[in-house]
Formats: C-alpha cells, sequence, structure tokens
C-alpha cells in the first residue's frame, strides 16, 4: 500500500507521464485542465477551486499561465457579466487527450502479463475501495 501511495503522490512519476505525453505543462496545470474537461462545461474560477480543493487565488494564477499558453481561454458568464468562464481550447483537449494516451500505455505495460481475469478483479476490487474512500473523505468533511 507504502508503494502505491508514492506512486500517486510523488510529483517525479507525474512529471515523466508529461514528459511521455509531450507535455510541457506542469502537474497543477494538468489537474486543472482535467478538471475543466470532466466538469463539460466552462467553469468559473470559484468552482474549478471547489473542485481541486485549493484557493481562488491559486487557481486565478495558474487560468492566466494557461491562458497564455493557449491551453484555455476566458470568456464572460452568459448570466452574470462580472463574473468569467474558463474554457478548454482546441490546444486544451489535444494536451489532455495526449496526457490520457500516456496513461494509457503506462497502463498497458503495467498490465502486462495479466489475464483479463486478474484485469477485471482488480478493477472491480480497486472501484469498490474508491468509492469507499469517497464515502470516508466526504464523511471527513462534515
Amino acid at each position: 500500500m507504502t508503494i502505491l501511495s508514492r506512486a500517486f503522490t510523488l510529483s517525479r512519476p507525474h512529471e515523466q507521464l508529461l514528459k511521455e505525453a509531450g507535455v510541457r505543462i506542469d502537474r497543477a496545470g494538468s489537474a486543472l485542465l482535467f478538471k475543466l474537461r470532466s466538469h463539460g462545461e466552462p467553469a468559473r474560477v470559484t468552482d474549478l477551486a471547489e473542485l481541486l480543493g485549493v484557493d481562488t487565488p491559486t487557481v486565478t494564477r495558474k487560468v492566466q499561465q494557461l491562458e497564455r499558453l493557449g491551453y484555455v481561454a476566458i470568456e464572460p458568464d452568459a448570466l452574470d457579466k462580472r463574473a468569467k468562464r474558463i474554457k478548454l481550447t482546441k490546444s486544451g483537449e489535444k494536451t489532455v487527450e495526449r496526457i490520457m494516451l500516456a496513461v494509457n500505455i503506462r497502463l498497458t505495460r503495467l498490465f502486462e502479463g495479466w489475464t483479463i481475469d486478474e484485469v477485471s478483479i482488480f478493477s472491480s476490487s480497486l472501484d469498490k475501495f474508491a468509492h469507499a474512500l469517497t464515502k470516508e473523505m466526504e464523511h471527513d468533511f462534515d
């Protein structure tokens, strides 16, 4: 379990994954792009901050950086002209796709030599664990 925890928290494996994807973006930037994509529609900075579990100024700075790099665009909110919404650009979408491809290649490598049944059992067990962990974390925040 310690090895698994380290694999998901150390920055070196994540940086290596981004390098394999041919993407020049940091860990926080890639997390923001993924949250935007999973959100499915342009999001306010405050929404992104909540989804990422960080403060609004941190997201604002990262959004500005990603905008300069061409990965996101900032547009006015249709309902509240004072507010802004952040959306992925085509370049941002392609960047997320490249990272996803690198993740899939890595997973294929990790599961090399596993049977379909072993992968299925592992997947369902990991899913069950993830649900329990999510429930526990939600309980901790109450």
